[in-house]
């Protein structure tokens, strides 16, 4: 068999291999871009609960809010939530800064927090998790 017969064999394996990695790619994105949409909105409009259902399942099991840490984080209000800047780990994860701008319920005091957010690519479930947990609004965590 000569080489060119043995190349006309193996580039539709090759193409259909490489369009397959360009398909899960594009699913991790397009994840990924509604992901941090849709959390960005749950930081500024929601509650907790929502914030937590973002935070890798195994880090909840591991270190759960305590009681103090969420009457803590009721005490603030969301004013603002900015990115300031996101990258990539060499394993994958995507790290963002962000500044979130918070008023404390009974002084209205408001300040900037800033905070890191690591989300961490499950390919099994086919979603992102945050696995840096939730922001440390109220302080202490």
């Amino acid at each position: 068999m000569t080489m060119t017969m043995r190349l006309q064999r193996l580039l539709p394996i090759a193409l259909v291999l490489l369009l397959a990695a360009c398909a899960s790619e594009g699913v991790r994105q397009r994840t990924l871009d509604s992901t941090l949409y849709q959390y960005a909105g749950a930081v500024r409009w929601g509650g907790l609960d929502q914030i937590w259902g973002y935070v890798d399942p195994k880090l909840r099991e591991d270190k759960p809010l305590t009681a103090l840490e969420m009457e803590r984080l009721g005490l603030f209000r969301v004013t603002g939530y900015q990115v300031v800047s996101s990258s990539e780990t060499a394993e994958g994860n995507i790290v963002r800064l962000a500044q979130i701008g918070v008023v404390n319920r009974h002084t209205q005091a408001e300040r900037v927090i800033g905070h890191r957010e690591e989300w961490r690519w499950d390919a099994e479930a086919k979603r992102w998790w945050l696995i840096s947990g939730v922001p440390e609004i109220g302080g202490g965590r």
